[in-house]
């Protein structure tokens, strides 16, 4: 009887971890805001891989809205510096700061080329070399 509780247990345990970070389903009505938000609420609780595919589906959806775009990418990039994931993390920030120069002036919030320098500066050295 013991052993029963413990498979039952274990088994539950495993489904609930399984659980955590799966790819969610995405809501086909979701705003890009309430989107970020999702993903912003996966990161937050460590749910990596369900934040990555929100912001994601912010760039598949409202991609062609630069501004979006924009937001969606460092949200990306945030997310690659919190898992190490340097290399990619580059190429998000290197993409916002290109974006910037060549975007007409106020098209863009500015508030996301201070935050792509700053995460830029997370970036180990060694990492920004090979990713370039």
């Amino acid at each position: 009887m013991k052993k029963n509780i413990s498979t039952i247990i274990f088994t539950v345990f495993l489904f609930v971890l399984a659980g955590c970070n799966s790819v969610p389903e995405i809501p086909a009505d979701a705003s890009s805001t309430q989107l970020i938000q999702l993903g912003q609420d996966a990161m937050g609780i460590s749910n990596y891989t369900a934040a990555e595919a929100y912001y994601n589906a912010v760039i598949r959806r409202y991609g062609m809205d630069t501004a979006v775009y924009v937001e969606a990418r460092y949200e990306l990039g945030h997310l690659y510096l919190k898992q190490k994931k340097y290399e990619q993390a580059y190429a998000c920030f290197s993409e916002i700061l290109s974006i910037f120069e060549n975007a007409e002036f106020g098209s863009v919030p500015a508030a996301y080329k201070k935050l792509a320098q700053m995460g830029m500066n997370s970036i180990p050295e060694r990492y920004k070399t090979t990713a370039q």
